[in-house]
C-alpha cells in the first residue's frame, strides 16, 4: 500500500488453532493484512489513484459480518469512517465461500497466496482464467480443513516451472519472471521474513500494469473518425495513464494473436476495466459492450455528444464528451465521470 498498491480480502471470524492460545497466529490472514491497513491508513495513505476506485475492498456476508471479533470491531469502524473502504457483500443469508471468492476475485488484479487447501486453488483459478497474475508463496503450512491437492505450496511448484503462465512481467523485465520467483523461496521458513516482503512487493511493481480495453470507432472512413480518434488520443489515454492502466486498443497496439476476432474478446475478458465509446453506433461495439458487462468487468461508457443510444443502454450511465471542447476540459469531465460511475456495481451479479 506504501508503494501505490490496494487490497482485496474478505471478512468475519478469525479463527485461532483448537489447543485454544488466544495469542496463536490465525488461521486466516483477513485481519492481519487489514490490521496493517489501518496502520497505512494512519500513516498517511495518498498513493492510490483515485480515479480506479477505492483501494481497500472487503467481500463478506450478512453472517461473516455478525462473526467479527469484538477485538476487531474498532479497527472496522475506524475502516468504515475512512472513506477508503468498499463492502461488497453476497445475498442475505449466504455464506457460501465460493461465492465471496468469486466477488474477491472481480476486483483483485493479482492474487497472493500462503498455505490453504481447496479455497486457494478455487480462487487462483478464478484469477487464472481472467489471465490475472497469481503469486503462489512456498512456505508448507497446510490447509486448516485438511483438504485441497497442496494449496499455494503446489502452486508455487508449478509456477516455477511454468512462470509466465501465472504472471508476466513488464516488458522492461521480460524473462524475470523465474528468477524473482527464486528470489521469494521461503526455504521452509528459514528465509528472512523482511526479505520475503520486500522481494514480493518489488515483484508486484515489476508486472505489467493493469489494462483499460477500449471499444470504440476504428474505421478511418467513417465521418466520425477523427472526433473519436481525437478524443482517445487527447483525453482517454492521459487519464488511463494517470489511473495505472495500460490501454489495449485492438488494431492500433501491438497483438499475440493471429485472428482479430480472438484478439478482442480475450483481451477484453482479462482487463481490468473497458472503456466503451458508442459514437458512431457500430453494431461490433455494441457486443463488446454486452460482453463485458456479462462478465461483470468495471465498465464506462462514453459517446459524442449528441449519439442517439439505443433503448436498452439509455440506462447505462453514458459521458456524452464535447468535441469542440479543449481537450483539458474534456479531460476533466472524463475524470468526473470515471470517480464517479467507477464503483457502480454489475448489472447482474452471479451468486
Amino acid at each position: 500500500m506504501a508503494a501505490g498498491g490496494g487490497i482485496v480480502v474478505g471478512l468475519g471470524r478469525e479463527p485461532r488453532p483448537e489447543n485454544g492460545d488466544a495469542d496463536a497466529p490465525s488461521l486466516l490472514f483477513d485481519w492481519t493484512a487489514l490490521e496493517t491497513v489501518g496502520k497505512c491508513i494512519t500513516a498517511g495513505f495518498n498513493k492510490w489513484p483515485t480515479k480506479y476506485g477505492l483501494p481497500i475492498v472487503v467481500a463478506t456476508s450478512e453472517k461473516a459480518e455478525s462473526e467479527i471479533p469484538e477485538n476487531r470491531r474498532g479497527l472496522y469502524d475506524t475502516l468504515l469512517k475512512s472513506s477508503l473502504l468498499q463492502v461488497e457483500s453476497i445475498m442475505p443469508g449466504s455464506r457460501a465461500a465460493a461465492f465471496l471468492r468469486q466477488r474477491q476475485a472481480t476486483f483483485g488484479d493479482a492474487l497472493v497466496i500462503l498455505g490453504g487447501g481447496t479455497g486457494v486453488e478455487h480462487l487462483a483459478d478464478l484469477y487464472l482464467e481472467r489471465h490475472k497474475p497469481v503469486l503462489p508463496l512456498d512456505l508448507p503450512l497446510g490447509a486448516s480443513r485438511d483438504d485441497g491437492t497442496g494449496g499455494a505450496l503446489r502452486l508455487s511448484k508449478e509456477a516455477r516451472s511454468r512462470p509466465t503462465r501465472f504472471f508476466r512481467f513488464d516488458p522492461a523485465f521480460a524473462n524475470e519472471e523465474s528468477a524473482a520467483l527464486a528470489g521469494i523461496a521461503t526455504r521452509d521458513g528459514t528465509a528472512s521474513p523482511t526479505d520475503i516482503s520486500v522481494g514480493i512487493v518489488e515483484l508486484l511493481c515489476r508486472l505489467a500494469r493493469p489494462t483499460a480495453f477500449y471499444v470504440r470507432l476504428l474505421n478511418p472512413d467513417h465521418a466520425k473518425f477523427s472526433a473519436v480518434e481525437s478524443f482517445f488520443r487527447e483525453v482517454v489515454d492521459p487519464v488511463v495513464k494517470e489511473a495505472g492502466l495500460d490501454r489495449v486498443e485492438i488494431g492500433t497496439d501491438k497483438s499475440q494473436h493471429a485472428f482479430m476476432n480472438v484478439a478482442i474478446f480475450e483481451s477484453l475478458h482479462s482487463s481490468s476495466m473497458a472503456i466503451v465509446d458508442v459514437t458512431g453506433e457500430r453494431p461490433n461495439c455494441f457486443i463488446e459492450l454486452g460482453y463485458a458487462l456479462g462478465i461483470q468487468n468495471r465498465v464506462l461508457v462514453t459517446a459524442e455528444e449528441g449519439t442517439k443510444l439505443p433503448f436498452d443502454q439509455e440506462m447505462i450511465p453514458c459521458h456524452f464528451w464535447k468535441p469542440a471542447a479543449p481537450a483539458a476540459d474534456r479531460k476533466k469531465a472524463l475524470i468526473e465521470f470515471w470517480e464517479r460511475c467507477i464503483n457502480r456495481p454489475p448489472i447482474v451479479k452471479v451468486e
